[in-house]
């Protein structure tokens, strides 16, 4: 089974663009005798739908993927599997209403206001006010194609959705007892260690592998730290990396002689994510930034030390380091809990797949051709 329903259900619920393209709903009007991609109980998923979903995927896939595995049989792959979590999220509607599941109310109207977060702040990063908010979302769904009432709907049937997985998966997975997650905490500690770990699955192995490396960077070095960032893409000309060495040796002339980091961070750096915060970009370990340049000066440095000049892949940099931990043993007492969630959450998924490959096999499913 793909990943598709699982993300969509442990995040509850997904960002807001592309909804029009949500086919997991009421089906849009279409024109009689439109070419159907597959038949769910008596209930068609047109082809339109199912263009209209993958379109996004497979552009962003052949833009991302490397060029040998940009085939028509990887892409047909891929419009495949997102036809299948179509069908999934079909059938999951069609239960929750056989099951007579209601959505309250006011169920409806947070699950609104969750879709309403990611307007809260403005394209620079400006908080807005409830007005501008509102407004913003429903240009949003102007653009989209919808109405508020259209939204609403789609919204209820995510929750209806949700309420089955709850009731009839989620419901029944038990965090597990103690010695089940001391020993799957050694199995972690020989993992880290480089020592042979006997698992019973390839699921179980990378599931390993994920939390180890994240335990493992938990306990190493971390350091926090303020950039400033200007960039300087790999194809600019020689003017352009001129300019922007000029801007950068300039800004780091004015810190050394005292100015505030955090302001000038604000005022100049070509980072939108951390500019507000004055370039503070928190706690990271070796390799979260993925540029190994400032890996290898920013670990050598004391608390309040700054980097000279340091050229990356996407630009000039000045790094200041704010605060520093030290790597420290990874102890039972500190990841128990986190173990417990992580090892329920693999149940859950492991129920949910079956959940799902049950709904299939007891239901009517024709797909057709989507070449």
């Amino acid at each position: 089974m793909n990943t598709w329903i699982l993300a969509a259900f442990l995040i509850a619920f997904s960002a807001f663009p592309s909804l029009a393209e949500d086919t997991a709903g009421t089906a849009a009007p279409v024109k009689s005798g439109a070419k159907t991609a597959a038949v769910v109980n008596n209930e068609p998923i047109f082809a339109s739908e199912l263009e209209s979903e993958s379109a996004p995927f497979i552009e962003r896939y052949m833009k991302t993927a490397p060029e040998k595995e940009r085939t028509p049989e990887k892409v047909a792959a891929l419009r495949k599997e997102i036809l299948d979590r179509i069908i999934e999220e079909r059938l999951l509607l069609q239960e929750s209403k056989a099951k007579k599941l209601k959505v309250l109310k006011s169920e409806i109207e947070r699950g609104v206001e969750q879709f309403k977060e990611p307007f809260q702040v403005d394209e620079k990063g400006k908080p807005r006010t409830p007005a501008q908010i509102e407004k913003a979302f429903q240009d949003q769904l102007l653009k989209e194609g919808l109405t508020q009432d259209d939204f609403n709907r789609r919204v209820e049937e995510q929750a209806l959705k949700m309420k089955l997985i709850e009731q009839e998966v989620k419901s029944k997975v038990e965090l597990p007892k103690d010695p089940e997650v001391k020993e799957f905490f050694q199995k972690i500690q020989d993992k880290i260690a480089g020592k042979p770990v006997a698992t019973a699955t390839k699921e179980e192995e990378a599931d390993l592998a994920q939390i180890s490396k994240y335990l493992q960077r938990m306990v190493g070095e971390q350091v926090r730290i303020r950039h400033i960032l200007v960039r300087s893409a790999k194809t600019a000309s020689l003017s352009e990396k001129t300019e922007a060495k000029k801007k950068i040796d300039g800004i780091s002339v004015r810190v050394k002689n005292g100015e505030d980091f955090a302001f000038l961070a604000k005022k100049f750096t070509d980072d939108p994510l951390s500019r507000e915060r004055g370039g503070d970009l928190g706690f990271v370990a070796k390799g979260d930034m993925g540029l190994p340049e400032i890996d290898a000066a920013v670990f050598k440095l004391k608390e309040g030390d700054v980097t000279p000049v340091i050229e990356t892949e996407i630009g000039y940099h000045i790094v200041k380091v704010v605060e520093k931990k030290a790597p420290h043993p990874l102890e039972y007492d500190e990841v128990s809990e986190d173990l417990k969630n992580f090892m329920a959450q693999r149940v859950f998924t492991q129920k949910l797949e079956k959940y799902l490959k049950d709904l299939r096999a007891k239901a009517s499913v024709k797909v057709n051709s989507i070449d």
